[in-house]
């Protein structure tokens, strides 16, 4: 019984620790990564998710934050990079972790149904090749050369730390 108080005492201060930010790369069969940007912004972003990892399993219970997605999705989420932005002049930008999916290996499953979409964010596919050139304009910089080493295999399981 004391295991069980541990782990709910542990997946509350999970829930309640907001200063984290977490994203979702997904890259499709074809190599391409699903990014977004808010209508007018230049940058394409990971797509913001709130990610609950199942430990100590390899998945991850996924949804994304935009109500233009009304399914959850279940995933394996054995390599995230965390980023952590270099403070801007007059504020402190948080600290993100991007999760990185196989589009063939998510599960969806729907656990209520949306009443009504309104998005001010762009969704697109690109090709993985243009998020590696130096002239795409994506948040943060290194996501490019992240995803290529996912998906050849030379970038471990686990947490890798991203910079500017």
């Amino acid at each position: 019984m004391r295991w069980f108080r541990s782990m709910l005492r542990g997946m509350r201060t999970a829930f309640r620790n907001k200063s984290l930010h977490t994203a979702l790369a997904v890259i499709d069969r074809e190599e391409r990564v699903l990014l977004c940007r808010v209508h007018g912004d230049p940058s394409w972003r990971p797509v913001a998710s709130r990610v609950i990892r199942l430990l100590p399993s390899p998945f991850s219970v996924i949804h994304v934050l935009d109500s233009l997605f009304s399914h959850w999705f279940l995933a394996r989420t054995p390599v995230v990079g965390r980023y952590n932005p270099l403070p801007a002049r007059d504020r402190l930008d948080e600290s993100t972790r991007i999760f990185v999916v196989r589009r063939s290996k998510m599960r969806s499953f729907s656990l209520r149904a949306r009443a009504r979409v309104v998005t001010t964010v762009d969704y697109a596919w690109h090709p993985l090749s243009n998020v590696e050139d130096e002239k795409f304009d994506v948040h943060p910089r290194e996501l490019g050369p992240f995803l290529r080493g996912y998906i050849e295999g030379w970038i471990p399981d686990g947490i890798i730390t991203l910079v500017e």
